[in-house]
This record gives C-alpha cells, sequence and structure tokens, in this order.
C-alpha cells in the first residue's frame, strides 16, 4: 500500500468514525459550524498542525510558469508530530461567489474529502519533526503546465495544501489549508474589458488633543514612525502610484526571502512580471493634518508627576514631506474636519456643526496639500452607511457624490453577476451619484491585515474573487470599488502587495474614484431604498453623549458672543466641540467621557473669567429717595468683551432703563456699572443681579445683594407730619392758655 493510499485510508476512517458519532443519539441537535472570514486564524483547530499561506507566486501564472507555494507549518498541539510533508491539491472552478465564500469560510477545513485532486507529489517539510509550539516555513512548487489547465479560458479553481504526519494516533493528514488559483491566460483574451479597480486609501487617524496646548497623550507619534501605521500606508501608496516591474519582483523576491526565514532551500526562479502604476484615490481626515503641522513644533504630552515634551516632532516633519510628495496632485476625498459621526450629529439637530466641519476640512487641505485635486463635493461616510437624513445635510454641504457600502442600496433582486459600481439615490434635494464599494472585498482586505490573520490567505482573496468578478460577466465595462476600514493597520509588505497586484493581473485595471464617479450609472439593477440597519445605529454615538456635545456647543456660542473682536479665545473649543463628535469615539465610552468632561471643565473656567466682582450678599444703602446701585463686574480675560448688567425686577425698588445697562471692558481690567434705582419704602430687601450677552441669554450665575433703604414713604410722612402739626396745635394752644392766664393774673394785681 502506497503512503498516498494510506493517509486516504486514514482519512476515511476518521470520516466513518465521524459519521458514526453524528448518527449516535444525542441531546440536542448539533450547532452549525461558525462562519469565518477569509484571511483569518480559524475559531478552533482539530488538527495539530496549522497551516498558513505566506503567498503563492506569480500572482498571474502563466502557461510555462512555475507555481510556487510557501507557507509555514505550526504545530499547536501537546506532543511532537514527526516524518512531516506536505502536498498540493486542487479542485474544480468555482463559477458563483457564493459558492466562493463557502470554499473560503474555514481556511483549515478538510481538503482530502472535498473533491480536490493531488496535483504535486509530498514534499518533505525542511524540519520534519516539529516540537510542540514549534514553527518551520515549507515550499511547494509544481510547473504550470502540470496542472492541466484550459489555455482559452479564464477561472478561479479551489487549491488545497495538505501536511501529512505521523502521532500517536497514526499516520495521516495533521493539517490543511484552503485558498484558491486564479487562472487567466494572457493567449486567451478573455478580459477584453478588464474590471476597473478603484482603492480608496484612508488616511485617518483618532483626536490626541483636547482644548489646552497639552495633548492627552502621544499616540500619533507612533503612528507616524518610521514603520508606524501612517507611514505604511504613505509608503506603500507612493510605491505602487511610481514603481516598476524590476522593482516589483525584487520586492517580491525579497519578501519570500523574508517569509523564509532567509533560508534558501526550494529556492525558485521568478518570471518577469509587468506592473502597472496603481493610482489611490485618498480619504484625508483634516484634524489629522492639522495635529501633524501642529507636532512640528515642539508640544506637551500630559503626564504624572507633570508635563512631558512630545516625542513625534522630528516624525511629523519627515511625514509631512512624505505625504505631500506621494498625494502630489491625486485626488483626495476631503472628510470633514475630526470624521464627524454624521447621522447621530444630525439626529441631534447638530447639521450645522456638521458643515463646519465640512468647511474646515476643505479649508485645512487646500492649504496643506496645495498641488492636490480636492473632490470637494464627495463624502464618505462611516462604515459607508448613512440615513436619508444625514444624506440631506450633506448634500445641503454641497456634498453629491457619496461612497457608500454595497450593503446600504442592496438590489432587489439578487444579480447573477456583480453589477457596477455607479449608481444613483433619489433624495428630498435631488438625484445624489453614489459610487458602491464591494463589502465582501472591502471587509476582506480589512481582515486581512488584523491580528492572527493571515495576509497571504487575504491576498489570495483578493486576486481570485476580482477574478471571479471578471468572468461573471466577460466584455461588460465595470468598476469595483475597495474601501478598507477608516483606520486598518496593515504590514508594510501586504498593503504594498494589495495594490503591486492590482497593477499586475491582467484582469484587473487600476483606476481613480473620480474615473468611476465618471463613468456611466449602472442602470440595469433595481434596489432597494436607503437601508441604515439598526446594527449600524447601535454602533453610533449614543443620544445622551450627543446631547452633552450639543450643550457644549451651546456654552461655547454664548462664550464667543461676548467677546468683542475676533474669537481667537474660543477657536480652541470650537475644535474640540467637532473632535468630541469624531467617529473614533464609537467604541471608547471612557475616553470620549473623559474628554468631553476635560473640556467642559476648562471652558468652565474660562467662562468664569467675565463675572461679577461684588462681594455675594453685600449690602448697598440708598440714603434717599433715589440713588445709584453700584456693581463691579470683572474682565479677566485676555480680550476686551462686551456683556450686560441685569438686574432683576423687585417690587419695592425701580430702575431706570430696565434695570440693564451695557459695557464694554478691556482684557484684565474691572469696571463699576452704577444703575439709578428708586425706592418705594424702606427696610433691607435681597437683589438678584446677573450678567446677559448681547444677545439676551444668560451668561453665568446671578449674584445675590442686599439693599438697605432708609427713604419714608408717603402715608408716613402724612401721619408724621399730621401729628407734628397736631404737637404744634396743643403747644400753641398751652401758651396762649398760658399767656391769658399771666394777664389775667396781672389785672388783677
Amino acid at each position: 500500500m502506497t503512503g498516498r493510499s494510506a493517509r486516504l485510508l486514514w482519512a476515511a476512517g476518521l470520516t466513518l468514525l465521524a459519521l458514526t458519532v453524528i448518527a449516535a443519539p444525542a441531546a440536542g441537535a448539533p450547532n452549525p459550524s461558525p462562519t469565518v472570514t477569509a484571511g483569518t486564524a480559524p475559531a478552533t483547530a482539530t488538527l495539530p498542525i496549522q497551516v498558513r499561506l505566506t503567498s503563492i507566486d506569480p500572482v498571474a501564472p502563466q502557461p510555462g510558469d512555475t507555481l510556487v507555494i510557501n507557507a509555514t507549518a505550526k504545530n499547536l498541539s501537546a506532543a511532537a508530530v514527526s516524518d512531516l510533508g506536505a502536498e498540493l491539491l486542487m479542485g474544480g472552478t468555482v463559477f458563483a461567489r457564493s459558492s466562493f465564500d463557502n470554499f473560503a469560510a474555514d481556511a483549515s477545513g478538510d481538503v482530502l474529502n472535498q473533491g480536490l485532486s493531488l496535483v504535486a507529489p509530498v514534499h518533505p517539510l525542511p524540519l520534519p519533526t516539529l516540537a510542540p509550539g514549534k514553527q518551520e516555513t515549507f515550499q511547494i512548487s509544481v510547473p504550470v503546465n502540470n496542472l492541466n489547465l484550459p489555455t482559452n479560458a479564464w477561472q478561479v479553481h479551489e487549491l488545497g495544501v495538505s501536511v501529512d504526519g505521523a502521532t500517536s494516533a497514526g499516520v495521516g493528514p495533521v493539517g490543511a489549508l484552503r485558498t484558491f488559483l486564479p487562472w487567466a491566460p494572457r493567449s486567451a483574451r478573455f478580459g477584453l474589458n478588464p474590471i476597473q479597480l478603484a482603492w480608496l486609501w484612508p488616511l485617518i487617524d483618532r483626536p490626541h488633543r483636547g482644548v489646552t496646548a497639552t495633548w492627552f497623550d502621544d499616540g500619533l507619534a507612533t503612528e507616524l514612525a518610521a514603520n508606524g501605521r501612517l507611514s505604511r500606508l504613505v509608503a506603500a501608496a507612493a510605491t505602487a502610484a511610481t514603481e516598476g516591474s524590476d522593482a516589483r519582483a525584487g520586492r517580491r523576491a525579497a519578501q519570500q526571502q523574508l517569509n523564509s526565514g532567509h533560508r534558501k532551500h526550494h529556492h525558485v526562479t521568478l518570471p518577469a512580471v509587468t506592473t502597472r502604476n496603481v493610482p489611490v484615490t485618498w480619504a484625508i481626515d483634516p484634524m489629522l493634518v492639522d495635529d501633524i503641522d501642529t507636532m512640528r513644533s515642539p508640544y506637551q504630552v500630559a503626564g504624572s508627576p507633570r508635563a512631558t515634551t512630545g516625542k513625534g516632532t522630528n516624525a511629523a516633519r519627515s511625514f509631512v514631506t512624505a505625504l505631500r510628495s506621494a498625494v502630489g496632485s491625486s485626488d483626495v476625498v476631503p472628510l470633514p474636519y475630526a470624521d464627524p459621526d454624521v447621522t447621530a450629529a444630525v439626529r441631534a439637530n447638530l447639521g450645522t456643526l456638521v458643515g463646519v466641519a465640512a468647511t474646515t476640512g476643505r479649508r485645512l487641505l487646500a492649504s496643506a496639500l496645495p498641488s492636490a485635486q480636492l473632490m470637494d463635493q464627495t463624502g464618505w461616510p462611516a462604515g459607508g452607511y448613512i440615513d436619508a437624513r444625514g444624506v440631506n445635510a450633506l448634500y445641503s454641504d454641497d456634498i453629491t457624490n457619496l461612497v457608500l457600502s454595497d450593503a446600504a442600496l442592496p438590489p432587489r433582486v439578487p444579480p447573477s453577476a456583480t453589477p457596477s459600481a455607479h449608481t444613483s439615490l433619489a433624495t428630498a434635494a435631488g438625484p445624489v451619484s453614489v459610487v458602491l464599494s464591494d463589502s465582501k472585498l472591502s471587509t476582506a482586505v480589512t481582515t486581512g491585515a488584523s491580528a492572527g490573520a493571515q495576509p497571504g490567505l487575504a491576498l489570495q482573496q483578493f486576486l481570485a474573487e476580482t477574478l471571479m468578478i471578471e468572468t461573471e460577466a466577460p466584455g461588460e465595462h465595470r468598476s469595483v470599488v475597495i474601501a478598507p476600514g477608516r483606520r486598518w493597520s496593515p504590514s508594510a509588505p501586504y498593503a504594498d502587495a494589495l495594490l503591486a497586484d492590482t497593477g499586475e493581473v491582467p484582469w484587473l485595471t487600476p483606476v481613480t474614484l473620480q474615473h468611476v464617479i465618471d463613468s456611466p450609472i449602472d442602470t440595469s439593477l433595481a434596489r432597494n431604498p436607503l437601508s441604515y440597519p439598526s446594527t449600524v445605529r447601535r454602533t453610533q454615538l449614543p443620544p445622551a453623549y450627543i446631547d452633552s456635545v450639543s450643550a457644549l456647543n451651546r456654552d461655547t456660542a454664548e462664550f464667543a458672543s461676548i467677546l468683542a473682536s475676533s474669537p481667537t479665545e474660543t477657536r480652541p473649543y470650537g475644535t474640540a466641540v467637532l473632535r468630541a463628535l469624531s467617529t473614533a469615539w464609537r467604541g471608547d465610552p471612557f475616553g470620549r467621557n473623559d474628554q468631553l468632561a476635560a473640556v467642559r471643565q476648562s471652558l468652565q473656567t474660562e467662562m468664569a473669567s467675565v463675572h461679577i466682582a461684588t462681594h455675594p450678599l453685600s449690602f448697598i444703602t440708598l440714603t434717599s429717595h433715589g440713588g445709584k446701585l453700584p456693581v463691579t463686574i470683572a474682565n479677566d480675560l485676555d480680550a476686551p468683551v462686551n456683556i450686560t448688567l441685569q438686574l432683576d425686577a423687585n417690587q419695592r425698588l425701580t430702575f431706570s432703563h430696565g434695570g440693564q445697562v451695557s459695557v464694554s471692558i478691556p482684557a484684565h481690567q474691572h469696571v463699576a456699572v452704577s444703575i439709578k434705582a428708586s425706592a418705594k419704602t424702606s427696610g433691607v430687601f435681597p437683589l438678584e443681579v446677573h450678567l446677559l450677552t448681547p444677545g439676551g441669554k444668560r451668561y453665568g450665575g446671578a449674584v445675590k445683594l442686599f439693599v438697605r433703604s432708609t427713604v419714608y414713604g408717603t402715608i408716613t410722612l402724612v401721619i408724621t407730619g399730621a401729628a407734628t402739626a397736631a404737637l404744634l396745635i396743643a403747644v400753641a394752644i398751652r401758651l396762649t392758655r398760658r399767656g391769658l392766664s399771666a394777664r389775667r393774673q396781672a389785672a388783677a394785681s
């Protein structure tokens, strides 16, 4: 019996055993297998060896080439596995994306019982025995002509790698890998109209500054470092837009050498390739550019026990140069400043802030990237989802082109072929041009960069699935847009390979997003109304938080209204409000609440610099019927203010001018303001005074004072006068009587 037959018999025995277990009585139905996105690690490892794909070369194999599969094998079990060898298997043609998904769902799934046939003999692994936790790279090579593929058609084939070895259970399969082989011989002239593929390349971060000059963290310095996330994205896009075939082949060879741990076993000379330049359309958050520009000068980062100097100054200076060089005159989608959560903001009647963010963003990017072609009328809401109110709000800000997920405008009837990306959306304001990103490809590309993922597997899915789209309707003019996650973090080789492969394979033509927008609208497919699923709504910023941001915005507006000159004092608070609406806070409730509280506290402290300086509960005495009530107002700001003093109505006092006096107070000065008052009665009674903005809104809290009046009222004066008169009359009568009595006595004498 051959080794191959023994392995198949062993696999058949396992299958029979599994069927027996399934057929046995069980308490409840078995759970369905979990769905796993291609490119990610399997949820569970049923075999001791985990096989991970590194690369398949060439990416578009042609007749006469040698196909090279680079992979790694890692022992996940607690016991050593010996006599290791790997073999390559190939299955039939994949005709639909749904079938593609079923095979790709489990990267480590069974390959022996999937109808795949052996196409390459067993290749012993360089290290035939793997101890627990150990990993080894290996390579399988096979002449393409041995695969018996047709030369007159383009196809996608299932591809599998089976690793065999010896364990305590016997000899047989100990690891597996499922992937795809795209086959597109140029001699077939099959793709007369290759798929036009556009990349939307996000350059977006999260807020790192509040309202003070001190940053709350130095995380952006890490992102801008030579191998930081943002630097990798810029470098990959710059390379793809300019490199040639020699550079591409050299980098792929270097990557293979790196993947093989600098070993040279099983080395296969790579064929020459032809690489076209691949343009990307940038999606840039102006807040990021603004922060980087600020970082170019020394800055302070909050710390304990005191702030320290930030570490990103040199990196920021280098990054600005690299970014301007990479962008050049490319197309740029200017996101609103800080990438606000548009749907959540508009639902809370903060659409005006979204407009301010959009205007601010365009102005900043126009200044920072003067050579770029700003796509001012194009917007890309978070996740590619937005509701009708959000669309209307963006439309009012002159955004008439939207990049949405294809799941946001699903077709009424599942199409037989992937439709073209350009469509339209009817709104109350008018038709809006919509470019739909391919959600499956965008998700696969994003997932391939996540922790624990297999970038090589994700690359292979990207290549195979784009070829499958082409084979669905060959000859038709169609476009596909890929929009990775907003803050995805691909490795340098992965990001580089994604773009370079786009320009290398014959079934793709790299284009810009503007090219897709300018292409004809696909009217062949009826779509459902705009969808904004509840699952998406639950991820947006919550209403309670948005209400707090709205209150902060109102306070900021009140503060700005009292400033006599340009509101430079409130500009930091205005941008802080925009940062508070950032989509980056969606998954960070503690971070967003802490930063919002810090900004609110800072604003309250600033607003309290303009206040009533007269001591609360002070006594003011009126010594006559009319008098002046003096109140002192302080302005401790660095700017002059216009403010109004208001005395609340009081039944015992009347005020001139309705109890209001408007004054202008220079910076760092106290001004005494007097209001004429008339007392209606005597006594001591309370009086509340407060400040008003020029618009008549209350500013700050009220101060309670006491007024002491010594004035007599009219009744009191009449009574007093009558009593005095009666007293005088009585005295006069008594004096008269005394005089008469004295005269009588004198006459008698």
